[in-house]
C-alpha cells in the first residue's frame, strides 16, 4: 500500500518527487493512476497528491493566448463557452473522454502525462501550437507538446519534474478547429482513431493549417505534409482527399480489437477530410458558432 504525501506548494511537490525519484508518483484526478495501481501497471511507495495546488488549475484567455493549468478538469474544458467558440477542437476532444464522472475528476495534466497513444486531448492541443510549462528542481522550462511524448506511457519529463500548464495560440477570427474520432462504441471507449485539424483563412483561402493524429502511432503525431496539401486552396474535394492520403501514409497504426492497421489508415483518410472541412467552415464563418460537430464528422449532405 502506497503512502500519501500532500504538498502545499509547488516547490514542496517538486522537492519531494526529486528526493523520492523512482518511488513516488504524482496523482491529480486519479482516473488513470488508481486503475494502474490496481492492475499493477504502477508500483510506487508514495502517491504525491497535487490537489492542494490550486494555482495549477484554471483557464486563462488573454487575446490570442490561452493558458490551461495542468490541474484543470477535463469537464471544465468541455463546458467553457469561450473554448466552444475559439478552440472548438478542445471541447470536442474533452466531451468524448470517458464519462461525465471521469471528466469531472480527470485533469489535463494527467491526461497528457499518462502518455496513452489514444488519449483524446493531445491531437486537439497539437493543432493549436501547444507548449507545455514544466517545473523542476533545476527551475522552469518550456517544451513543445509534441516533444513531451517518448512512447506509450512514457514522457520526456525528468525525475522530479511536473507539468504545470499548457499554452496555446487561438486566433480571434478567420480561424477554426475540429476534433473527430472513430471508436467501437460511441462512449466510454478509447479512440480507435483520433484526428484534429485547425486552420486560418484569408477570405476562403487557407493560409495556415495543422493536422494531428492520435491512436495510430506510439505517440500523437503532427502531420505537416497533410496540412501542406491544403494551404493556398479553398479546400476543394481533391485537396482534402490528398491531405487524407498523406495523413494515412504518415501514421503507423497497430491491429487490435478496435480495428486492423489497414482499417485505421482508411479511417484516418476519411476523418482528416471531414475535420478539415469542418475547420474550414468554421474559419470562413459558414458553421454555426459554438455548435459541436458529430463525433465522427459525418454531415447530413455526405454519403454514409
Amino acid at each position: 500500500m502506497a503512502e500519501l504525501f500532500v504538498p502545499q506548494t509547488l516547490d514542496e511537490a517538486v522537492g519531494f518527487l526529486e528526493s523520492h525519484a523512482g518511488s513516488a508518483t504524482p496523482i491529480a484526478g486519479g482516473t488513470d493512476v488508481m486503475i494502474d495501481l490496481r492492475t499493477g501497471g504502477v508500483r510506487t511507495e508514495w502517491l504525491v497528491d497535487l490537489s492542494s495546488l490550486g494555482s495549477l488549475a484554471g483557464i486563462d484567455l488573454d487575446g490570442e493566448q490561452l493558458r490551461l493549468g495542468a490541474l484543470t478538469k477535463i469537464r471544465a474544458l468541455e463546458v467553457d463557452s469561450r473554448l466552444a467558440r475559439r478552440a472548438t477542437a478542445l471541447v470536442e476532444a474533452a466531451r468524448v473522454l470517458g464519462s461525465v464522472q471521469i471528466r469531472t475528476m480527470a485533469t489535463l495534466g494527467g491526461n497528457l502525462c499518462h502518455a496513452t497513444p489514444s488519449a483524446e486531448m493531445p491531437p486537439a492541443l497539437l493543432v493549436h501550437d501547444a507548449v507545455v510549462e514544466i517545473a523542476g528542481a533545476a527551475g522552469e522550462r518550456s517544451l513543445p507538446l509534441a516533444d513531451l511524448f517518448a512512447g506509450p506511457g512514457r514522457t520526456t519529463l525528468e525525475p522530479g519534474e511536473l507539468l504545470t500548464a499548457v499554452r496555446l495560440r487561438i486566433p480571434a477570427s478567420a480561424a477554426g478547429s475540429c476534433y473527430l474520432r472513430q471508436t467501437v462504441r460511441w462512449s466510454m471507449d478509447l479512440a480507435g482513431v483520433g484526428v484534429a485539424a485547425s486552420m486560418e483563412v484569408d477570405g476562403a483561402a487557407i493560409v495556415q493549417a495543422r493536422v494531428a493524429l492520435g491512436a495510430v502511432a506510439p505517440v500523437p503525431l503532427i502531420v505537416p505534409e497533410a496540412a501542406e496539401a491544403v494551404v493556398g486552396s479553398e479546400l476543394s474535394p481533391a485537396t482534402a482527399l490528398e491531405a487524407g492520403a498523406r495523413a494515412a501514409a504518415a501514421c503507423s497504426p497497430i491491429s487490435d480489437v478496435r480495428g486492423s492497421a489497414d482499417y485505421r489508415r482508411a479511417v484516418v483518410s476519411i476523418l482528416v477530410q471531414r475535420a478539415l472541412r469542418i475547420a474550414w467552415l468554421r474559419a470562413t464563418g459558414d458553421w454555426p458558432e459554438g455548435l459541436l460537430a458529430p463525433i465522427n464528422g459525418l454531415l447530413a449532405e455526405e454519403p454514409a
